[in-house]
């Protein structure tokens, strides 16, 4: 008899919500489906695949009404919107006779505001990712960025209105790190367990350094080269974008073999990024082209957008040196899938690094030091390491997602009786067949935007459509840009070179 994966002959119903699933919880919702759970998920888009996961959309109830309307209401009224239609989608399904036994929601966008009051029954779990500060955060943090004026300083603790909620609400709560947990207030901490996303180290441990051909350029970048690397979701200030481009002429100056390589998508315009716009109308990116002019050889800077996964991690194993910065702001996953490479970095010494403080090969400078960066990434090119940092995958394997996801279902199990009452949706019979488009990534970005071959896809929605609510919270999704560098081969087995 085939054996039965646990937990297959009392499965419970778990129903995430996010706009743009499955994000952060896509390791979670995938583990509870191969384990024979009932897994749901509510979205606005959905931005990947988790196999196992039944996915509905929801489209907002209204359009926007922001013409007259006083800046503060706008924000308040982007997530008002949201969370109504998943009020509204959620009680349609539950007359179709769904109840869950636990709710897993992203609180960031409203979605989750009216959740208990369709199912309060439910344990109610939510992703403490962000809490916002005007002080000790990445609010008027960088001396280089204009002081954040009165009016977005209100709208900013207007962002904290429905976590605030969600906290109270609550049965518990998830933060992936400690930096994040302690920047919620201190009578939620209480409820928030700290526990990552976690990183899948078999496939991290599985990149063995490759070949790489850039062909615009006729560059072919190999293992032992003085390579260095860059990257985040989006090239802006809240990720020292600019402070590591001013870092590039000293380094490829003294360093005249260097080559850099940047993943991520441009930012600066049209609400791109976490930051506000750039004032210059361009992005980040052109600003600083046009800022450094001819003090670097641009031959050997490589802008690859943002790149397919297989692709981004074997170019990361080709780095004599990682750089990553940040504000003191929500630490990025490829902070972490470096450290589990085993490269070298040159990091922020901000909060959200510092507690990953002890890592093998971690170099830290201050954010707005671009001499001392220049000057910790030429020490890695100069003496480059004959092997990489094997022990840094054993200091982290507690973010192992082997061993985070089985934590993580512990929480979100807690106190849910063994008789499930979740209902059966797949006999349910949604209102619209055609979902319609699929919506943009950027919640400000308007619904004419958005894809029309979406409206194809067989997925349903629960709700007529309408247009997006306008917001300019930062969304979850990428969009992988085409490839600019050519598949990876295996190259010959061999250590890095040391060079002096």
């Amino acid at each position: 008899m085939a054996s039965v994966p646990k937990n297959r002959m009392n499965p419970r119903t778990f129903l995430f919500i996010h706009q743009a699933f499955p994000a952060q919880f896509k390791g979670i919702a995938k583990a509870l489906a191969a384990e024979g759970h009932k897994v749901y998920a509510l979205t606005m888009q959905e931005s990947d695949k988790a196999p196992g996961v039944r996915v509905l959309r929801y489209a907002p109830v209204r359009a926007p009404q922001y013409d007259n309307w006083p800046y503060l209401l706008k924000e308040m009224d982007s997530k008002l919107i949201r969370a109504e239609s998943v009020y509204k989608a959620a009680k349609l399904m539950k007359e179709k006779g769904f109840n869950p036994d636990v709710i897993y929601a992203h609180p960031g966008w409203g979605e989750g505001l009216f959740i208990k009051s369709v199912w309060p029954e439910a344990r109610y779990i939510v992703y403490a990712e962000w809490f916002y500060n005007l002080y000790n955060q990445e609010v008027n943090f960088d001396p280089a960025m204009p002081k954040m004026t009165e009016e977005n300083e209100l709208r900013l603790a207007l962002k904290n209105m429905s976590f605030l909620y969600a906290l109270s609400e609550c049965d518990a709560a998830i933060a992936p790190t400690e930096w994040q947990k302690s920047r919620s207030p201190k009578w939620a901490q209480e409820k928030i367990h700290v526990i990552n996303e976690g990183l899948n180290l078999t496939e991290l441990a599985a990149v063995k350094p490759r070949s790489l051909g850039i062909p615009s350029q006729n560059l072919k970048l190999k293992y032992g080269m003085p390579i260095v690397t860059f990257a985040a979701r989006n090239l802006e200030p809240v990720r020292g974008f600019h402070y590591f481009m001013r870092s590039l002429p000293k380094v490829l100056a003294e360093k005249e073999d260097a080559h850099v390589i940047i993943m991520g998508h441009d930012a600066g315009v049209m609400n791109r990024g976490y930051g506000s716009n750039n004032p210059d109308g361009m992005s980040w990116r052109k600003s600083l082209e046009k800022e450094l002019g001819n003090t670097v050889d641009w031959n050997r800077i490589h802008f690859l957008g943002f790149l397919e996964r297989k692709l981004y991690l074997a170019m990361l194993k080709l780095s004599a040196c990682h750089v990553y910065l940040t504000t003191p702001f929500i630490l990025s996953w490829s902070f972490l899938e470096a450290a589990a490479l085993g490269l070298p970095i040159v990091s922020s010494k901000t909060p959200p690094v510092e507690e990953f403080k002890d890592l093998e090969g971690l170099t830290l400078v201050d954010f707005t030091d671009v001499d001392g960066l220049a000057d910790a990434i030429l020490a890695n090119l100069n003496n480059m390491k004959t092997e990489f940092f094997d022990s840094n995958l054993e200091a982290i394997r507690k973010l192992d997602e082997k061993v985070t996801i089985p934590r993580m279902k512990e929480v979100l199990l807690e106190g849910v009786s063994a008789k499930t009452f979740g209902g059966k949706l797949e006999d349910v019979v949604m209102e619209d067949e055609d979902e319609g488009e699929e919506q943009p990534s950027k919640a400000s970005e308007k619904a004419d935007e958005d894809d029309e071959e979406e409206s194809k896809k067989s997925k349903r929605t629960v709700r007529k459509k309408a247009p997006k609510p306008a917001d300019d919270d930062e969304g979850d999704s990428d969009e992988d840009e085409k490839k600019k560098v050519k598949e990876p081969k295996e190259a010959p087995k061999k250590k890095r070179s040391s060079k002096k």
